[in-house]
């Protein structure tokens, strides 16, 4: 979520160089929630600092089901607007468990502000007011992971993109016998409204034991159509589609969403993993109809059409980061996060046939928790850490908790160290290198 051309919203704090600092008594200011009088100054706020969002991104997002103006926090001085941050209240799917999780957006300083502490103060009052609602987690992208990491917030990796020339794509799969295709039994057409659960049936089929993506109900989608932050939405269909005006439900197998020369989101119905090649076929017809002749690919890491990306470039490009914006994450509510995340922790260790009962301690800095596993479940107290337990920073455990730990690389620098081998044994089931997936879909800018 940023302030870029590509994103919906942005979390792009502002560092404050050291050594420029100046007094805080050089004026006042105060923190305060935004209310709906302040979003015409919120709006011109934001387009003094981040150059946007466009008008009609800014009152599209005012709809969104989860919008709520206290959500806003601004630095106020007197009765101008010197900061502002918003919170994004989301849940998010991750594996088993649905956690609670808020979105740090458009956190910024005006220029002539900068440099007097008022970024970081006012991005400590987010994450206390994120917590407070109830958030286990705080998620931001940015283009400074420096200022966030020095508040105890962790990377959380990139999106990932593959791009390919749209003629050299036909060409890899007609060298598979996939174009033009045989017998062709699926149709591709623009989405209709009256379609709309399809889109969520397949989404939640894709996504509901996925690690990232976030829950969209009906209300989010009815959302994200309506603020139409693609150029076209595709559907692919099994069978007789349905004519203007005809009742019965329409097969769809399938549907791609496109902004510009990318594909934003792909996703297929379980028994029809073959639409996502009619859907590719469909996005580079239209690249070369618009003289556009590459074709980006936003989609989980594992998705098949990454390598059919990489044989149309002969292996020179694959999966790559997607531009300079990384996701960051903080754990907001430790306990509660291993407590929801319980589930799914013992669901790994009966799949690894982890003997039970087992425990494991975790001191990460002067914070001590306690991990016990047993045949009906998991239990996580703050208590004493037993003789098996690991040692480990804030950023690491943030990261050990969410999957994203490099276990080799924090060994190695002894950013993390294990009491006993029992219980470096025990957290590497418990906690594995995850794969994560963001959907872009939902931080894309309005085009109302």
């Amino acid at each position: 979520m940023s302030p870029s051309a590509s994103s919906a919203a942005g979390a792009e704090a502002f560092p404050e160089p050291e050594g420029t600092a100046a007094s805080a008594r050089d004026f006042s200011w105060q923190i305060a929630p935004a209310t709906r009088s302040d979003h015409t100054a919120i709006f011109q706020f934001l387009t003094a600092v981040f150059q946007g969002p466009s008008w009609d991104e800014f009152r599209a997002s005012l709809e969104a089901p989860w919008y709520e103006p206290g959500r806003r926090l601004l630095g106020v001085s007197g009765s101008q607007i010197v900061a502002h941050a918003q919170q994004l209240p989301r849940t998010m799917w991750f594996g088993l468990a649905a956690v609670p999780v808020a979105a740090l957006s458009w956190l910024g300083v005006l220029p002539q502000f900068r440099g007097r502490g008022i970024g970081r103060r006012l991005l400590a009052a987010s994450e206390q007011a994120m917590a407070r609602r109830g958030a286990l987690v705080g998620l931001a992208w940015t283009r400074d992971p420096r200022f966030f990491c020095r508040d105890g917030w962790a990377l959380w990796g990139p999106r990932y993109l593959s791009q390919a020339g749209t003629r050299e794509i036909l060409a890899a799969l007609a060298a598979r016998g996939l174009y033009p295709r045989p017998a062709r039994r699926l149709s591709i057409r623009p989405w209709r409204r009256v379609e709309l659960a399809a889109l969520v049936r397949i989404y939640d089929q894709n996504f509901a034991a996925a690690y990232g993506p976030l829950r969209r109900g009906e209300a989010c989608w009815q959302w994200l159509v309506e603020r139409r932050g693609y150029d076209q939405l595709y559907v692919a269909i099994h069978g007789r589609d349905r004519a203007e005006g005809e009742e019965f439900e329409v097969p769809i197998v399938g549907y791609a969403a496109i902004r510009g020369q990318r594909i934003v989101e792909l996703l297929t119905d379980a028994g029809h993993p073959g639409a996502a090649v009619d859907l590719l076929v469909r996005a580079c017809g239209d690249a070369i109809e618009g003289d556009r002749y590459t074709i980006g690919l936003h989609a989980p890491p594992g998705h098949r059409l990454h390598r059919l990306f990489r044989a149309a470039t002969d292996g020179q490009t694959g999966l790559e980061p997607d531009g300079n914006e990384v996701l960051m994450a903080k754990v907001l509510h430790p306990l509660r996060l291993i407590r929801t995340l319980g589930g799914e922790l013992h669901a790994r260790a009966r799949a690894a046939g982890l003997s039970t009962p087992a425990s494991l301690g975790l001191k990460v800095d002067k914070r001590t928790y306690r991990l016990e596993l047993t045949d009906e479940g998991l239990q996580a107290r703050t208590r004493s850490l037993g003789t098996d337990y690991l040692s480990l920073g804030a950023a690491d455990f943030c990261r050990l908790l969410l999957g994203y730990l490099d276990w080799e690389a924090a060994l190695c620098a002894r950013r993390v160290s294990a009491s006993t081998p029992s219980a470096l044994a025990v957290a590497r089931i418990l906690f594995p290198r995850l794969v994560l997936w963001h959907p872009l879909l939902d931080d894309l800018p309005a085009q109302v």
